[in-house]
């Protein structure tokens, strides 16, 4: 009977510990963790676990979007990544944080899908620039994903995102031609790249582009898309052409 008792004690406790793993963890990071210098700006303290849980969004102390215990822990989590990574994977990380509200007009649903496709976009587009796409997609993917697991730690936050998310069913998004290929020579500008690394993605992009198919459809393209966007990123595929070439787009 003794025995009985006392394996049944431990049982009990097993599970208390487990239900109060979370408690025990922001405790111990509330107490213990200093904030420091990441990518230039000041992480913001860490919060208890009272600020974290008893609210939908939690604590935004610097109000960059994210809330806190999961910008510190992605700071700690995923250092490793290079910067351009880890500005997509914030993105991903705000946008994950904006849909846990329970009301949306319909400008903000449009808003949000579009920029959702985006980073979709982003993370593909920086992962084929890589060489290697299914691995770099693969892990930018599961990091995102483990984000959004982190920001929806709560049953309130699970639910009330995915009435949220449901309200995209059957929704659709318009990607790749002239505006893709736009977006591949501008990530600095759609994915919040530094300049120089958007343009050094956007030269190995046009590159592999242009070692395949024909000059002349290339040069058509191109035209194409000077027509509709500019000549602003000329700088990066005029080399690839003759001044006969460039006379041609000129027209």
């Amino acid at each position: 009977m003794k025995k009985t008792l006392i394996s049944f004690s431990i049982f009990i406790l097993l599970i208390t510990l487990y239900r109060c793993r979370d408690f025990i963890y922001y405790t111990r990071m509330w107490l213990t963790y200093e904030p420091k210098s990441f990518m230039g700006n000041m992480e913001p303290p860490f919060p208890n676990w009272f600020e974290v849980m008893w609210s939908l969004k939690g604590p935004d102390r610097n109000k960059n979007g994210i809330r806190d215990d999961v910008e510190i822990y992605i700071n700690n989590e995923f250092k490793d990544l290079n910067e351009s990574e880890l500005i997509m994977i914030y993105n991903a990380a705000v946008l994950v944080q904006s849909s846990l509200r329970y009301r949306a007009s319909e400008d903000f649903l449009e808003e949000y899908w579009a920029e959702s496709n985006m980073i979709t976009e982003c993370l593909g587009k920086y992962s084929s620039s890589t060489g290697k796409f299914d691995k770099k997609f693969k892990e930018l993917n599961t990091i995102e994903q483990a984000i959004e697991n982190r920001t929806r730690n709560t049953l309130l936050r699970s639910n009330v995102s995915r009435l949220f998310l449901n309200k995209f069913h059957m929704w659709s998004y318009e990607s790749g031609g002239l505006r893709g290929f736009h977006m591949q020579l501008n990530m600095w500008k759609y994915c919040g790249l530094d300049r120089k690394e958007s343009d050094k993605i956007g030269i190995r992009i046009l590159k592999k582009k242009f070692s395949m198919g024909r000059k002349s459809n290339h040069l058509s393209n191109l035209k194409q898309y000077e027509d509709k966007y500019g000549k602003g990123n000329r700088n990066l595929y005029e080399k690839y052409f003759t001044r006969k070439d460039i006379n041609y787009l000129d027209k």
